[in-house]
């Protein structure tokens, strides 16, 4: 099996370890076999993309996350924080209410290449680090 698809059966599993939910109740829950289920875990079979779709549906996560390809929803995952800057439980953070220029910022910036999401991550790192301490926010 390609690499890429291993990081599909760990997240799976990983997903579902999380969920607290057997392989039996995954199975029922999106319509196939336990033993498809335990295929797809141990990288012995893919899914097609319809149950690729419900299982993102099931678990609440984007497909990119589920299948590999999802190196910004992973970092973002990551660091998400309540009001006192300490990461959110996965559950938590998931429930997370994004505003319509927050979507729109993510829309945009998962248009463009992987270059340019690497120039624009690392000058918005280097915004909110410079002038920490010497620069005051502008009060409203």
């Amino acid at each position: 099996m390609a690499k890429k698809y291993l990081r599909f059966a760990a997240r799976l599993r990983e997903l579902r370890e999380e969920a607290d939910v057997s392989m039996v109740e995954l199975a029922r829950a999106i319509g196939v076999s336990d033993a498809a289920v335990c295929k797809w875990e141990n990288g012995q079979a893919e899914p097609k993309i319809g149950y690729i779709v419900k299982l993102a549906e099931y678990f609440d996560c984007p497909i990119d996350y589920l299948i590999g390809t999802d190196g910004f929803f992973a970092e973002a995952k990551a660091t998400i924080t309540d009001s006192d800057g300490k990461p959110l439980e996965r559950a938590k953070a998931a429930s997370v209410v994004l505003t319509k220029d927050e979507q729109g910022v993510i829309a945009s910036y998962k248009k463009l290449s992987p270059k340019m999401q690497t120039l624009l991550k690392e000058t918005i790192d280097a915004w909110v680090g410079v002038g920490d301490e010497s620069v005051e926010p502008d009060k409203e």
